[in-house]
This record gives structure tokens, sequence and C-alpha cells, in this order.
């Protein structure tokens, strides 16, 4: 007579079945669990490899070389100081004054001078600015106008020779120099440069960029017209 059979209750084989295959289940889980694992660290490894790359592939502070700090210098200086790009365009600007011998362009790191022949912007004992030295002026001050970056000063220094002048105007060099200098200044504030960026000083024969007499006191007249200048000194800080 056959046993009836509970529905609940699993068979032998049934059962054997059942555990077989929740240990399968298990199985699987685990080793998906291994895998991510596995692909994790070797996404780790791959990221470590590529920083050491790099770390490697870049030369130590203390080992770089001499030049290849100052070429780092250079053209960092060139973006926050655009000095180079400057000088290029005034010597192209002034390039007929300068072969003329009227106009001198130095540059240093953080600026450029321009040196402009006294008779060029002024007549002899005057403090009145001629023509030519108005030309020029705003020449300048259209080239500065284009500049994108404009937070830049600009000196203006008067030089006279060494030889003494006493007029009504002018009691000695000191107050000529003072004043050549101010009527440069003047003009760039009327050509539309503001009055922050802009200063004058006279320096009278103090500063000669060429000694003026030899060693038996002979006066050297080439020497003096060359002492007699305006220097723009143009700058950023």
């Amino acid at each position: 007579m056959n046993q009836p059979v509970n529905p609940r209750k699993p068979q032998t084989d049934d059962l054997d079945e059942f555990l077989n295959q929740n240990q399968d289940e298990w199985q699987v889980t685990y080793l998906d669990t291994v895998t991510i694992l596995l692909a994790f660290f070797i996404i780790l490894s791959s990221i470590a490899d590529t920083n050491v790359g790099l770390m490697m592939s870049s030369t130590p502070p203390e080992e770089q070389s001499t030049e290849q700090v100052k070429g780092k210098t250079e053209q960092q200086s060139a973006v926050f100081f655009p000095i180079e790009a400057l000088y290029f365009d005034l010597t192209q600007l002034l390039q007929q004054e300068i072969e003329q011998g009227v106009v001198n362009l130095e540059k240093g790191k953080y600026e450029i001078r321009m040196s402009f022949s006294g008779s060029t912007f002024y007549a002899s004992g005057e403090a009145d600015l001629l023509p030519a030295g108005k030309e020029i002026i705003m020449r300048i001050v259209r080239e500065l106008t284009g500049l994108e970056r404009d937070d830049f000063q600009l000196d203006v220094e008067g030089h006279t020779d060494s030889n003494p002048i006493s007029t009504l105007r002018f009691k000695d060099n000191w107050e000529l120099s003072a004043a050549r200098a101010a009527n440069v200044v003047r003009f760039f504030l009327q050509a539309g440069v503001s009055a922050e960026k802009l200063k004058a000083s006279g320096y009278a024969d103090t500063y000669p960029v060429l000694p003026e007499r030899d060693e038996n006191g002979k006066v050297n007249y080439d020497n003096q017209r060359k002492n007699r200048r305006i220097v723009v000194r143009l700058y950023y800080n």
C-alpha cells in the first residue's frame, strides 16, 4: 500500500538536488565578488603605474639645469609682463627714429626705457614740446591703447647736459629738466593716458650717459648732445 506523500516535505532526491542547487548559487555569488575585487585592484594598479610614470618623467627642481629654470621663468614672465612683445612692437613703430639716432630703446625684465634726443622734443634752453616730439608721443599712445594688459606705468625723466643755465624762466638745469619732463607728462594726459599712470622727474645733469669732458678738460659736444634727453620708462609692477 502506497504511503501518502507529504507535499511540504521534499523527497530524498529532490532534497539532494535542492541542496546542490543552493550550493551552486553560493559559489556563483562568491566568484562574482572575487571577479569584481580583482578588477578593482587591476584599475588601482594601472592608476599607480601612470602616476609613477609621470613622476619619473618630471625632472625634480633641484636637478633641473639653469637653462630649464630660466626658460620657465621667462615664459611665466611673458605671461604676466608682456615686455618682449611690446618691445618688438615699439621697435617697429619707431624704426625710422632709431635709424636716425634720435631714439634708443632698452629692454629690461619688467620695463622698457625709451630715450629721446632732447633736440627732438625741445629747442635749446626751452621746455615747450616741439611738434616732432608730440607726433612721437601720439604714436606711442596709440600703440599702448591697444595693449591687452593696460596696468603699465610711465615715468618721464628730464636730463640736461652740464652747461649751466640761468634765464628769466629757468634758474638752473634742475628747473629746466623738471619742466621738460612735466610737459611730456602733460601731453600724455592730453593724449588720453590716465594721470595715475604718469610721473615726471627732473635730474639735471646728474645722470650723464657719456662723459662730457676728456682727461684734459676738453668738451665733447657730441656727448653733451646725447646727454640732453627725455627718457620714458614703461614698466609693470
